[in-house]
């Protein structure tokens, strides 16, 4: 990943000059970079998920909350705003979450600029629209330098993993003494079958796809899982039809993990 970085180069302008607004990155999967007085306010992508996602999949808040949040928090608060005058999330989480959330949307951003094909990249466009605002505001105020690197750093750890979004992993085996997991994995643990993508991993539990590619590499190296389709190193991808993982495997990886987290 050391191509050319045009974004940085973009981001770079608009900070020295202290601006603010949303500046569009095209591609696939694309996004938005919010700046307010040249930090980073926030960073979003279709390719990862959404605050709403975030937050009703991982069974923080219900959806009718937050339904009814963006409902009352148009077009004067945010959704943030009013799930916060109600007692429902804290200042420091929903700030954490903002910062999560904006930072997978960068990494996604980050790894397609890097590894767009030169076709793309000629026809690649960011356009900027000054004074556009994302609605949580500059409650998050990051050096966008920094937050970019990051995530490009990130972009090009996660790469040398070979771990595609849109690859299938599946548990096949105990889990080794050294994995540690928090416990909003174990769930996401027990739902790798060899048919749900990554990316619907993350999404439907309400993490970000970052942690889930992470999770999943990690767990591959151990010899814990295995992805369709992926190889031992050095070798081509190849099809190969799965089975639903052994029930006793699956007791025996979750308990391990149990005790571990």
């Amino acid at each position: 990943m050391h191509a050319p970085d045009w974004v940085a180069d973009e981001l770079a302008a608009l900070a020295s000059r202290s601006a603010s607004g949303a500046l569009q990155v095209s591609g696939e999967p694309g996004g938005t970079i919010y700046l307010s007085d040249g930090c980073l306010a926030f960073a979003e992508s279709p390719g990862v998920p959404d605050l709403g996602s975030r937050l009703v999949n991982s069974r923080r808040l219900g959806v009718d909350q937050w339904r009814q949040a963006n409902r009352d928090g148009h077009p004067d608060a945010c959704a943030g705003d009013l799930l916060m005058r109600r007692g429902l999330i804290d200042e420091a989480e929903w700030q954490a979450l903002l910062q999560s959330a904006a930072l997978d949307a960068l990494v996604a951003l980050a790894t397609a600029t890097a590894t767009a094909t030169a076709e793309a990249k000629a026809g690649a466009v960011t356009s900027f629209t000054p004074q556009q605002a994302h609605c949580a505001g500059s409650l998050l105020c990051l050096d966008v330098a920094r937050a970019w690197a990051h995530a490009r750093q990130e972009a090009e750890r996660l790469a040398g993993y070979h771990v595609d979004p849109d690859a299938r992993p599946r548990l096949c085996g105990p889990a080794r003494p050294r994995l540690a997991f928090g416990r909003e994995a174990i769930a996401v643990l027990g739902q790798m079958d060899g048919r749900a993508t990554v990316r619907e991993l993350a999404w439907r539990n309400g993490l970000a796809l970052s942690a889930v590619i992470d999770w999943a590499a990690r767990l591959i190296e151990d010899g814990a899982c295995t992805v369709a389709g992926l190889l031992p190193r050095g070798q081509a991808y190849a099809d190969i039809r799965w089975t639903r993982p052994d029930p006793a495997v699956l007791r025996q990886i979750l308990a391990e993990l149990r005790q571990l987290g």
